[in-house]
């Protein structure tokens, strides 16, 4: 039996959601990361959980597997509902140059997902070569 590989664009599109993921996280914990924001956030769990969703999506998509994909793709989905959450809870800014990059980020989170999902065709099943006779 064959193995078949990841694709590179997957691996890299994984390891992209792991670690902006990783960086929301900080962001929840200390309100600014690299001094990215122009004004920083108050500390919040729920901007850490929202990270970690994001951070999880490219683990899961990392494995190159069907069932993994969908996971992440679950993930990244809940990252946007976090985003989404964060401006409407007043956690986040919902005006000014923060805002859009909070929205620039919320897109870049849909394109992960439907990068990922262009794949799908070419991702291995989880089903054994018997289960598929």
């Amino acid at each position: 039996m064959a193995a078949t590989k990841r694709p590179l664009g997957l691996t890299l599109v994984g390891c992209f959601a792991l670690i902006a993921g990783l960086g929301e996280i900080v962001v929840g914990f200390t309100g600014n990361y690299l001094h990215i924001l122009a004004r920083p956030m108050p500390p919040s769990i729920s901007t850490g959980i929202v990270g970690a969703f994001y951070s999880l999506g490219g683990l899961f998509i990392l494995t190159g597997k069907r069932w993994g994909v969908l996971v992440g793709v679950l993930f990244v989905a809940a990252e946007i509902g976090g985003r989404i959450y964060l401006v409407s809870g007043g956690i986040a800014p919902s005006t000014g140059a923060d805002a859009v990059k909070i929205l620039v980020g919320g897109i870049v989170a849909v394109s992960v997902i439907v990068y990922a999902l262009s794949h799908w065709r070419r991702l291995p099943s989880s089903r054994s070569p018997a289960a598929r006779r």
